[in-house]
């Protein structure tokens, strides 16, 4: 299951602007703001392209991974 919620937060806690997360990745400041607010999902390759851009894997950005212990 894909989770977008944590990519702004990823971003924000790598200290990457919106705007240069764009950039870095070749989408639109738009895009990327659907995808942080409105749960669009992208693409495979504009997914591996904002992991790249970010330092981090597909899994720590976009894929659920909580377990419960209880």
């Amino acid at each position: 299951m894909v989770s977008n919620n944590r990519l702004r937060m990823v971003r924000k806690e790598v200290g990457m602007p919106l705007s240069e997360l764009a950039r870095r990745s070749g989408t639109s400041r738009q895009t990327i703001t659907n995808i942080e607010l409105k749960g669009q999902v992208p693409n495979g390759l504009l997914m591996l392209s904002i992991c790249e851009a970010l330092k981090r894997s597909p899994d720590e950005i976009f894929f659920a991974s909580h377990v419960n212990h209880g």
